[in-house]
């Protein structure tokens, strides 16, 4: 818990946090502006639809992956002073409460992970009996400039939203809640909150908003048994790169030139939910095994 407890060292009054939350909401909108400005002065009478397919082939999926990410690139350089120069935080506590941030710690999950999403995708595919709805989808021209986009930008973009939730909201909620629990779960509600316009719930309704929570719950428990964001970096970075890079579908919210291509509808939602349980349940117990966390019950 040393990490929740760093914000008490730092300058945390109410008004520095809703002067925190009115910038990320400035930043948002300036991020999103070269996109939309792009479209109004290249692509005159284009109707901005980033889930419709006509609109992806017209504008591009690479230019339009660069745009929306670029706010959140915006967001973490802007929130990183932000705490540093205003909440007065030191730049290594923004981050983990450990002597130095564990690069090993978040390599050697992240590339784990790479490899089991990969593993189960191929597995789950083939038990579908639908092997033939998955092509292959290799073009250098249009791959490796995807691969340079997503290297640079999408940890920024992870990274935004892991300062957002599992530090400025997580940390903020402890200072005046004093519980561990009651921060976790507020924070993790808000998660689920602002990816209620991805295109998925528009597939399965509302209730997918339960996957965003449990994530939400997932990388909170990983920040707060870890004391530093290392492991839920890792897992929102490269979570976010298997779909951008390796596997690519019709239906998710970033629609790229991946090497493989998922042609196959999304499915049902219990299953999708089920199945993002029993991952964020495992890896959770493995970690927490490999670690030597406390019991969740002993949190307060």
């Amino acid at each position: 818990m040393k990490f929740l407890e760093i914000a008490k060292q730092d300058k945390s009054s109410i008004g520095l946090y809703l002067g925190g939350l009115a910038l990320l909401i400035v930043l948002y909108i300036l991020g999103n502006l070269p996109l939309l400005l792009d479209i109004k002065l290249n692509f005159p009478g284009l109707l901005f639809d980033p889930e419709n397919p006509g609109f992806i082939s017209s504008y591009g999926s690479l230019r339009l992956l660069i745009g929306v990410l670029f706010p959140f690139v915006c967001i973490f350089f802007g929130l990183v002073c932000y705490l540093r120069y205003a909440h007065q935080r030191k730049w290594l506590h923004i981050f983990t409460a450990a002597s130095a941030f564990r690069w090993k710690r978040f390599f050697a999950f992240g590339s784990s992970l790479l490899i089991l999403l990969t593993i189960m995708a191929f597995v789950e595919t083939y038990l579908s009996g639908q092997i033939a709805a998955l092509s292959w989808n290799f073009k250098a021209e249009r791959f490796f400039p995807l691969l340079g986009v997503a290297l640079l930008m999408v940890p920024f973009q992870a990274a935004a939203e892991e300062l957002i939730f599992r530090v400025y909201a997580l940390q903020g909620l402890f200072i005046r809640t004093k519980s561990v629990w009651w921060s976790v779960l507020i924070s993790s509600v808000f998660f689920a909150l602002v990816h209620v316009s991805n295109p998925e719930i528009s597939i399965f309704g509302p209730a997918l908003l339960l996957y965003y929570l449990m994530a939400g719950l997932f990388l909170a428990l990983l920040t707060v048994q870890d004391d530093g964001l290392e492991l839920a970096l890792a897992f929102h970075v490269f979570n976010n790169l298997f779909g951008i890079l390796l596997f690519s579908t019709d239906w998710q919210v970033f629609h790229t030139e991946a090497l493989f291509l998922d042609h196959r509808g999304p499915g049902t939602l219990s299953f999708y939910l089920l199945g993002s349980l029993f991952l964020f349940s495992v890896l959770y117990l493995v970690l927490a095994k490999i670690f030597g966390w406390k019991p969740l019950r002993t949190l307060r």
